[in-house]
């Protein structure tokens, strides 16, 4: 399989032996349980619960031929009008959520989010408060393993005019950042080489969020606190000074 859909495949919310079947499916047309199984290389047990879970996401229809069933992949042009219709229905629904959100009393809390969904609902969360960001981290990692998600963060950043400002190793990923910095509304300042960040932060309105993409199990944590955001958000102006030149 080409590694660029499997992680884009993932992203979507596909198990990698669902993604496995999805393909199987779509390769062959229109199979029964039994060839896809075969030809996927999977139990033919552990065929049909994908099967019934991608039917669940509707990745794959089903018709009934005599007493057999046949599967058949949805094309993948519709996979993206499926997101467009659930991010639409989230939208409808934004305002009444938020004022559900609005009747809690605001309190210290920490939410961990596992995995590559989780990490994306972070980034969001990030650009939906439209504050400025403040960001410490191992910039390579961010762009290695959210190959796909990155890119995006930073254009929707850039869309809102959410400016942002960077502290790390000057490394080779910033090359392509610091051309396009001043139109893409990004700062930096880069620290010696000798420290090395193992995680991300990012320091945005009354809260932080660390992610750890240096080795999996990813996962992300926010931390939604007046008190702890400020110590940060001190720390980070303290090395923002020192080594801005």
């Amino acid at each position: 399989m080409q590694e660029q859909y499997i992680e884009a495949l993932k992203e979507y919310g596909l198990s990698e032996n669902e993604i496995v079947i999805y393909i199987t499916a779509l390769k062959m047309g229109e199979a029964t349980a039994q060839a896809i199984a075969k030809q996927a290389g999977l139990p033919r047990t552990t065929t049909y619960h994908l099967l019934d879970s991608l039917v669940q996401k509707g990745l794959v229809s089903s018709i009934e031929k005599g007493v057999i069933k046949h599967f058949q992949a949805t094309p993948p042009g519709q996979l993206v009008e499926m997101l467009t219709e659930k991010k639409r229905h989230i939208e409808d629904a934004l305002p009444e959520l938020k004022a559900i959100a609005a009747t809690i009393k605001e309190r210290p809390r920490a939410v961990i989010y596992e995995g590559l969904q989780g990490i994306r609902a972070i980034l969001q969360d990030i650009l939906e408060e439209k504050k400025e960001i403040l960001h410490y981290g191992d910039l390579a990692s961010l762009q290695n393993v959210l190959r796909f998600a990155f890119p995006q963060f930073i254009r929707q950043r850039v869309e809102k005019k959410i400016p942002i400002r960077a502290i790390g190793k000057k490394e080779e990923p910033h090359q392509e950042l610091l051309r396009t910095a001043k139109k893409e509304y990004r700062q930096f300042v880069f620290i010696p080489k000798e420290y090395a960040f193992k995680t991300n932060v990012f320091i945005y309105a009354n809260k932080v969020a660390i992610l750890n993409l240096h080795s999996e199990p990813y996962y992300g944590l926010i931390v939604s606190n007046k008190e702890y955001y400020e110590t940060e958000k001190n720390l980070f102006e303290l090395l923002w000074k020192a080594y801005k030149k």
